[in-house]
């Protein structure tokens, strides 16, 4: 486990970065039922990832012949996609003038059981986050650990990737009014800075990926 947890929480650290999840949170916030709808996009969100997580340990945990391998392809799959995602977001401008999907304009009358299903959905689509999960979870079977000390482990990645979330939630609950005009700075400072945050994560952590898995470090 001591060999295995400073790579673990470098990447759940990366994965932690998420952008969209952070701003929904926020938005969250300011809706009708701010706690329960934030909390239960969280909960969501990270219900899929846990589910994710226990499925693949259950299914490839015992495959320890064929780890070093499988790893070695996960992970310059991984990478690659990373690249990609990372060179789509830096040549792909943002249109200013683009109006807001029209779901945004939703958030505010949306009730709790909803906003859990909003986040369970949204964990897939969030391909920068589901790869560094992967890569995470595939750390831990390529350790050999037992289950107890897997199951450790995921929750370890589970927390890490929840910590943003839980601060931004807890800063409102301690104190509502000041919480909204810090979150509404942090608002506007992660859209502004959304794109160029993906470009460094996804070009960073894919190269580190991609060699990983081609070299097999």
């Amino acid at each position: 486990m001591g060999d295995l947890l400073p790579g673990l929480i470098v990447l759940a650290v990366g994965g932690s970065v998420a952008p969209p999840l952070l701003l929904l949170t926020i938005l969250f916030l300011g809706s009708q039922r701010p706690l329960p709808n934030a909390s239960s996009l969280t909960l969501g969100y990270f219900t899929t990832c846990a589910v994710i997580g226990i499925s693949g340990l259950i299914l490839f945990g015992g495959a320890e012949s064929a780890v070093s391998t499988v790893g070695r392809v996960i992970s310059a799959t991984v990478g690659a996609l990373l690249i990609v995602l990372g060179l789509r977001s830096l040549l792909d401008s943002p249109d200013p003038g683009a109006s807001p999907p029209r779901w945004i304009e939703s958030i505010n009358s949306m009730s709790p059981p909803r906003a859990f299903g909003f986040g369970m959905a949204l964990f897939p689509v969030q391909v920068k986050n589901l790869a560094i999960f992967v890569a995470c979870l595939n750390m831990i079977i390529a350790s050999s650990l037992s289950a107890q000390g897997s199951i450790l482990a995921l929750v370890l990645v589970l927390v890490i990737f929840a910590i943003p979330c839980l601060a931004i939630i807890g800063v409102y609950a301690a104190r509502p009014h000041r919480g909204s005009a810090m979150l509404g700075s942090l608002q506007t400072w992660t859209g502004n800075n959304s794109r160029p945050i993906t470009v460094v994560l996804c070009l960073g952590f894919g190269a580190f990926f991609l060699l990983r898995g081609l070299l097999g470090m």
